[in-house]
């Protein structure tokens, strides 16, 4: 049957393979929820007869049909037609759904990019399948409202997020200084003997102490490898101004290693510049190592 002539009861119908101990509260059940999810679309909703078998779909197959009605129907409808790639219903996501996350999120890390890092990555997950499996907004089968499935999601998202970086950063001594293997030089075979342990603690103590912006701004341009141009898009600035970010949080960086170093180590001024040199020559590649996360 094609999809224009498609009914949601017919819809139902097809894909509904278990029993049916009274069609007639069915029939009825059925018409409920599409006048409801009429309603809420103020006409004819999108892919109303494929929303029949997702219906069907979203009940154990030894359910009484008939409590569909007690499913929440609208926001089912809504997360299906939007993840069918629905203009309408995409739109109607970002300003129901997505527009409301900023504050749950931002229990986690009140940080503005962090929060729209967060928002892409959710968008991500639950509208793009992984090959294996199906969009993670499939999981959604109206038990209970959008809003507060999503919010769950968002939550663990950014939780996720913070313990991987945490767990990098407890298992990452090692990567901090991590150079390339032809990198074996006298000078820098001693600081790796001495001092790696001193530099791990002081860097990521100095790390710890960067604002949680100056710390995301980091992340996006040397972990997630947005340009300037891409990241001024995302702080919503001008690309000098998002320039300027990653430079000051680079120097507040070395400049906070070098002062916890400096009162770390009983060294001379001589012998503690040449290591500040090492320092800052591989000072991008300890930013991306330490700050890496599994995406």
């Amino acid at each position: 049957m094609a999809q224009e002539t498609m009914t949601l009861a017919s819809g139902f119908d097809d894909a509904w393979i278990g029993e049916i101990p009274d069609i007639p509260r069915l029939a009825n059940a059925l018409a409920d929820v599409e006048r409801r999810v009429r309603e809420a679309w103020d006409g004819v909703p999108p892919h109303l007869g494929a929303f029949g078998a997702e219906l069907a779909r979203c009940l154990p197959a030894d359910a009484d049909p008939s409590n569909i009605v007690n499913l929440a129907v609208v926001d089912l409808h809504l997360a299906f037609a939007a993840r069918q790639g629905h203009a309408g219903a995409m739109g109607r996501f970002e300003s129901q759904v997505m527009a409301t996350l900023n504050r749950v999120i931002g229990r986690v890390d009140a940080s503005d990019a962090f929060i729209d890092e967060i928002k892409q990555r959710l968008r991500t997950k639950l509208f793009v399948s992984d090959g294996a499996s199906p969009p993670k907004i499939a999981h959604y089968t109206g038990q209970g409202e959008l809003l507060a499935w999503v919010r769950v999601v968002a939550v663990r998202e950014a939780l996720d997020s913070v313990r991987a970086e945490r767990r990098r950063a407890l298992d990452s001594d090692d990567a901090l200084m991590a150079i390339e293997a032809s990198a074996t030089g006298p000078d820098m075979l001693a600081f790796r003997q001495q001092y790696k342990a001193k530099f791990s603690e002081a860097f990521r103590d100095a790390l710890a102490a960067l604002q949680p912006e100056q710390r995301n701004v980091l992340r996006l341009h040397y972990v997630h490898g947005l340009s300037i141009d891409k990241l001024g898009g995302a702080l919503r600035v001008h690309r000098s101004s998002a320039a300027r970010r990653i430079a000051k949080a680079r120097q507040d960086l070395l400049s906070g290693t070098r002062r916890l170093l400096h009162a770390r180590l009983s060294i001379d001024r001589r012998e503690f510049d040449h290591l500040m040199g090492l320092v800052a020559s591989r000072l991008d590649l300890s930013i991306e190592r330490f700050l890496a996360t599994k995406s």
